[in-house]
């Protein structure tokens, strides 16, 4: 094994959900650490650049980026134990994060009631899974019908993560909802990055929120308090939602010659579509998203 080839498997992750994928990184940086890998001063030059590798291939998911721009000051500002510096930074946030979810699904469950309803999700969210998993009513009057999520098909893995739990789940095509938008009685979806006018999330998002809005069905987006754009440093805040274009052989592997085939991963969503913003902390209305100040 290799600590430079496993660390860059983390650019190519386009299925794991942002957290989930930073808890990962986190751990097989410490893991490398710990064995002492990562030592001489060509060792930290790899990983900076890596990290900017990382920030620009996943330059849509906020937690990653909170995370990077703060290990990226570390980094910077450390002499020669950089590596014992960086393995205390580690461990400080890894407990500061560990358990964000059960504290927002906590919170979610004072305004949520999953009982005997109809629930749609989409994509894949530790969040969304953490709020089925701390449930504690009868699982078997609860329905869930989940996006495959294309073209990644992330939502097959939610699928089967939330049938494990207990849960009666049907996978759909990602515009299969519609012919159950009059059964549904509540959408659930994570974040990748909230603004003060929108929200990013998966490819399909958009509708999904939009029907929601139209029928009168509840949507509450779930996110932990490092997805939005004031956990950003002052200088990041003003940033806005850029993704670049993905591999259109995802969509189409052998396409007809001329065909332009267009493959983005994320779409932004109007903060007033949902109806409410769960965080680990509290539960912002789209009202006083749009009204806070970025301090």
């Amino acid at each position: 094994m290799n600590w430079k080839e496993d660390l860059k498997k983390f650019e190519s992750d386009n299925s794991t959900g942002s957290a989930e994928l930073l808890e990962q990184y986190i751990e097989l940086l410490l893991y490398w650490l710990e064995k002492g890998e990562l030592r001489t001063p060509k060792d930290k030059s790899f990983l900076m650049d890596q990290i900017k590798r990382l920030q620009e291939s996943h330059k849509s998911l906020f937690v990653l980026l909170h995370f990077s721009f703060q290990i990226m000051q570390l980094l910077n500002n450390s002499g020669e134990d950089w590596n014992a510096v960086l393995a205390d930074f580690l461990e400080n946030y890894r407990h500061t994060w560990t358990g964000v979810n059960s504290r927002l699904a906590q919170l979610a469950g004072s305004v949520i009631d999953l009982n005997q309803k109809i629930i749609l999700c989409h994509s894949q969210s530790s969040a969304v899974r953490e709020v089925f998993a701390a449930y504690r009513g009868n699982k078997k009057k609860v329905k869930i019908i989940q996006t495959e999520s294309r073209p990644i098909l992330e939502g097959r893995i939610q699928a089967v993560n939330i049938h494990k739990l207990g849960y009666e789940v049907k996978l759909i095509s990602d515009t299969g909802y519609a012919r159950h938008l009059d059964r549904i009685n509540l959408i659930l979806l994570g974040a990748d990055a909230i603004f003060r006018d929108y929200f990013v999330n998966k490819s399909g998002s958009y509708n999904i929120c939009l029907a929601g809005k139209n029928k009168g069905i509840p949507v509450y987006i779930l996110a932990d308090s490092r997805k939005f754009w004031f956990s950003l440093p002052p200088e990041h805040r003003e940033m806005q939602y850029n993704e670049n274009k993905k591999p259109g052989e995802e969509i189409w592997k052998d396409p007809h010659p001329g065909i332009d085939i267009e493959n983005f991963y994320f779409e932004k969503i109007p903060v007033n579509w949902a109806d409410g913003f769960i965080t680990e902390k509290e539960i912002f209305k789209p009202s006083r998203l749009q009204k806070l100040q970025d301090g």
